[in-house]
């Protein structure tokens, strides 16, 4: 745990109190924690439940902590080796939290009108509907039916009923046609390298075909493509690197290329400074099944 202080990661358990208690996160997490054990602390349990949902009402401000999670959700996109899966898995969740939400938006509003005094509310009679279980999974299925606008829900009968309805239809359409969207682009940018190896290979099928260079050639062509594609997925590394300063790129051609130097005889005997320098000539060509010279 720590921060960044001019470049540097600062780690010192003082130094991260003092930066920790200059910042408004702390001011946020008491308010986000400090009141609901408050409220637990002092509201009786016989007095919640009755008209009023207190252990939903106290956990309001875990709200707050929002700001948190996108900031989790930003450090853990920039250091896992899989952004694309991890950014569907982010916007399923936030598909599935927005329809948990307005499923217990729901049930509140089923709860506010009287369980079971229309067709549209919660019917809560009977041994079934009055598991909590039961009670989660019909709000979570309304709320998912209602938000996709997919299959028919109860037909509301009041005007309080009429106007969630409508909002929740605005909602579904708007923020799930942006959701289907970004996903859509993502996977597009997933398979977006494998769609230019495929049409510059295409490109060289058609090359070989136009000037017949013959069958055993074009075999050998295709077998370095798949071999290409299959150890580096027709990675650019001179293009990903350039975004780097020279430093880093120096490490980075040392720890993968010196190795491989040092293993050829007329560099055996060479000072590791000269080794470093080469390193950062050396530019990757793939040979498969073929003769170096």
């Amino acid at each position: 745990m720590g921060y960044l202080e001019q470049g540097l990661l600062v780690t010192d358990p003082q130094k991260l109190r003092r930066h920790y208690l200059s910042t408004k996160k702390w001011r946020i997490d008491v308010i986000s924690l400090l009141p609901t054990d408050l409220a637990y602390f002092w509201w009786s349990p016989s007095e919640c439940q009755v008209k009023v949902p207190c252990s939903v009402i106290v956990r309001l401000n875990r709200l707050f902590k929002l700001p948190r999670l996108w900031d989790w959700f930003e450090r853990t996109e920039t250091d896992t080796n899989y952004p694309n899966v991890f950014r569907i898995c982010k916007v399923v969740l936030a598909i599935l939290v927005l329809i948990h939400w307005n499923a217990c938006l729901y049930f509140a509003i089923s709860y506010a009108i009287g369980f079971g005094t229309d067709n549209w509310v919660y019917n809560i009679d009977g041994p079934k509907n009055s598991t909590l279980t039961r009670q989660y999974i019909y709000s979570f299925y309304w709320s998912t039916l209602t938000l996709t606008t997919i299959g028919e829900t109860p037909v509301p009968e009041n005007d309080a009923e009429y106007l969630f309805v409508v909002a929740d239809f605005l909602a579904g359409v708007l923020i799930f046609a942006t959701i289907v969207g970004n996903i859509g682009s993502m996977i597009s940018n997933m398979n977006l390298a494998r769609v230019d190896f495929q049409n510059r290979m295409d490109g060289v099928k058609q090359y070989m075909a136009f000037r017949k260079v013959g069958r055993e050639l074009e075999a050998r062509v295709i077998r370095w493509f798949a071999y290409t594609w299959a150890e580096s997925g027709a990675l650019d590394e001179e293009r990903v690197l350039s975004a780097l300063p020279d430093k880093l790129k120096a490490e980075i051609a040392i720890r993968v290329h010196l190795d491989t130097l040092r293993k050829v005889r007329i560099f055996q005997d060479c000072e590791p400074g000269l080794l470093e320098a080469l390193v950062l000539k050396l530019r990757l060509q793939v040979s498969f099944m073929d003769l170096l010279y």
